[in-house]
């Protein structure tokens, strides 16, 4: 997943649990260019720790800050202070997981599960909204 801030996300998908995300990381940075423009730093996790998605990264233009797994041989450069950005992402994961229908899968067809997303992250975006016109 993508996002501009803890309550906007730009672009996901969805895998099987048994399966890893890594193979995510170049089409969902190709959908953000192709949304946002360009991208400058990507911050993921160690799961995107390969040499492939580091690749796909630089690439693309955008500087990878994803930390080296333990096991790495040939470490890359990782910013630990720019890792921090990456919370939001962490946020927006537990603000989606308050549905329940979405924390526990209740649609079985990736569309409709992907759907049920979407209006989660609709219900995320207005209640953002409507807390921003309180104040």
């Amino acid at each position: 997943m993508t996002a501009v801030d803890e309550d906007t996300p730009i672009a996901f998908d969805v895998v099987p649990g048994q399966s890893n995300d890594a193979p995510l990381l170049e089409p969902l940075l190709q959908q953000t260019i192709d949304l946002v423009g360009t991208v400058d730093i990507l911050v993921g996790d160690k799961g995107f720790d390969g040499d492939d998605q580091r690749v796909a990264c630089l690439d693309n233009g955008a500087v990878p800050n994803i930390p080296n797994r333990k096991n790495r041989t040939d470490p890359w450069p990782h910013d630990p202070e720019g890792y921090k950005d990456r919370n939001r992402i962490e946020r927006l994961f537990c603000k989606l997981k308050q549905f329940r229908r979405v924390a526990t899968r209740y649609e079985k067809l990736k569309v409709t599960f992907i759907g049920m997303i979407h209006v989660a992250f609709s219900f995320i975006r207005l209640r953002r909204i409507h807390r921003d016109r309180e104040r």
